[in-house]
C-alpha cells in the first residue's frame, strides 16, 4: 500500500482512480461492478486479497457521501443504480432489492495501473495494490423508481441508538435472534433449534415448522377432508380456490390451487366454511412436500399470493420456500436444485417475532392421532417470565 500511497502524492499521479465495488448478496457469492472510466463501459479485472483475478462489470451508478470526518456523525453514503430490471437485478441473482438489506458492499479503491492487465498488475497469487478497503451494509432501500433504486449504507460498527442492557423490550415484539440453539453453540436467548434439525417433540419426534405469518406448515401427506356435516376440533380441511402462478418466464397464469385449514374447535352441525376472517372456528396451515418428490415433473412453484409458494423439507432436515419457478433440471436456471439462501429459496421456517409467535410454537404439540399433524391443544404451562423462552427470572 505504501507504494500507492507515494504514487498519489506525486503532481502527476500518471493513472486515474478507480472505485470498485464487491457486494455479498448471499452467502459466498458476490457480485463485482463499478461505473464505468471515462465513459468506457468494458469490463475490467482486479485481484482479490488472494491474488485471484475478479472480473467488475460496469453498471450505471451514482455514489457519493462516502467522505471520511473525524467527528461528528458515522457518514451514510447512498448508491444509485439505473437500469435496474436488467442489468443489476441479473448481477446479484435475480434477487429482490428488499433482499439486499443487511447484506455487506465492500468499497476498493486503486489506480487504473494497478488492474490486471496492466503496467503495474502486482501478479498471480499476489495481493493486490489498493488503498484500505471500506466495508457498508446497506440499511435500507431509500428509494425506487421504473428506471434506478437508491440504497443508504452504513458502517458495520455505526451503533448510534444501541443501549445497554442490549434487551429491549418493544410491545408485542421479540428481541431475540431467532433459532438460537445449534449444538452446543447458543446466539440468542431463543431456545428453538436451529432449521436443520427443527424442534422434536415426545409424539414420535415430528418437527414443528412455522412461517412469519403464525402459520403451521404441515406435511401433505396429512389427510385433508372437505368440509361436511360436521367439523371435528384438530382435524384438516381442504377448499378449492384460484390464484394467480408466476411461470418461468414472469407471466403470471390462473390456476385451481388449494387452500389448506385446521379446525380450532368441534362444529357438530352446520359448519362455517373455512376462511381467514373466521379465526374463531378455523386457523390457515401451509403444506410441504420432501426434497425427494421435487423433480422436473413435480417443479417448484410461486404465486403472486406468496404464501402459497411451493415448500419443501430438504434431506438435511432444513425447510426452504420457492422464490422462483424451480425444477430439479439445472439446464433450466442454474443452482434451482441448490437449497441454498438466495435467488431461488428462502427458509421456511421463520418467527414472527411476536409474542403470540413464541406462544404457538413453544405451547404447541404433536397431534397424536394425526401423523406429523400440529395439535390446536396447548400446554398448560404459561412462557416464562418477560414473555419469551430466553428471559427467565434468575
Amino acid at each position: 500500500m505504501s507504494d500507492i500511497i507515494k504514487t498519489v502524492q506525486l503532481q502527476d499521479p500518471g493513472s486515474e482512480l478507480v472505485v470498485l465495488y464487491d457486494l455479498e448478496y448471499s452467502s459466498g457469492s458476490f457480485a463485482h461492478f463499478f461505473a464505468g472510466l471515462d465513459d468506457d463501459l468494458t469490463e475490467l479485472q482486479f485481484r482479490d486479497s488472494a491474488g485471484a483475478v475478479q472480473t467488475y462489470e460496469a453498471l450505471p451508478l451514482e455514489a457519493d457521501g462516502f467522505d471520511i470526518s473525524s467527528d461528528g456523525a458515522y457518514s451514510r453514503p447512498e448508491i444509485t443504480v439505473a437500469n435496474i430490471e436488467s442489468v443489476f437485478k441479473d448481477a446479484i441473482g435475480g434477487l429482490d432489492f428488499q433482499d439486499l438489506i443487511g447484506k455487506r458492499l465492500t468499497r476498493r479503491t486503486t489506480l487504473k495501473k494497478y488492474l490486471v492487465g496492466e503496467s503495474n498488475d502486482s501478479g498471480a497469487g499476489n495481493p493486490p495494490v489498493e488503498f484500505p478497503k471500506i466495508v457498508y451494509v446497506i440499511d435500507r432501500l431509500k428509494s425506487k423508481t421504473i428506471i434506478s433504486a437508491t440504497f443508504e449504507l452504513a458502517a458495520p460498527f455505526d451503533l448510534a441508538g444501541i443501549m445497554l442492557p442490549r434487551r429491549i423490550v418493544v410491545g408485542g415484539a421479540c428481541p431475540w435472534k431467532y433459532k438460537g440453539v445449534n449444538n452446543s453453540s447458543p446466539r440468542g436467548g431463543c431456545t428453538w433449534k436451529s432449521e436443520t434439525l427443527g424442534e422434536g417433540t415426545t409424539a414420535g419426534g415430528d418437527a414443528i415448522y412455522m412461517n412469519e405469518y403464525d402459520e403451521y406448515i404441515v406435511p401433505i401427506t396429512i389427510s385433508f377432508s372437505t368440509v361436511g356435516s360436521s367439523v371435528t376440533k384438530g382435524a384438516y380441511y381442504s377448499t378449492s380456490t384460484n390464484i394467480d402462478r408466476v411461470n418461468q418466464d414472469g407471466s403470471t397464469t390462473s390456476v385451481a390451487a388449494t387452500n389448506y385449514w385446521q379446525a380450532v374447535r368441534d362444529q357438530a352441525s352446520n359448519p362455517t366454511q373455512p376462511s381467514d376472517s373466521d379465526k374463531f372456528y378455523w386457523r390457515r396451515v401451509r403444506v410441504y412436500t420432501t426434497e425427494v418428490s421435487f423433480g422436473t415433473t413435480n417443479p417448484a412453484y410461486t404465486y403472486r399470493q406468496v404464501g402459497h409458494n411451493t415448500y419443501i423439507l430438504s434431506t438435511a432436515g432444513a425447510l426452504w420456500r420457492a422464490k422462483r419457478y424451480a425444477t430439479a433440471n439445472t439446464t433450466i436456471s442454474p443452482n434451482a436444485f441448490s437449497f441454498i439462501e438466495g435467488a431461488y429459496w428462502t427458509s421456511g421456517d421463520i418467527c414472527g417475532k411476536k409474542v403470540t409467535s413464541c406462544s404457538l410454537r413453544f405451547q404447541s404439540k404433536i397431534h397424536s392421532t394425526i401423523t406429523g399433524g400440529v395439535a390446536v391443544d396447548k400446554t398448560k404451562q404459561p412462557l416464562p417470565f418477560g414473555g419469551f423462552p430466553g428471559a427467565k427470572q434468575r
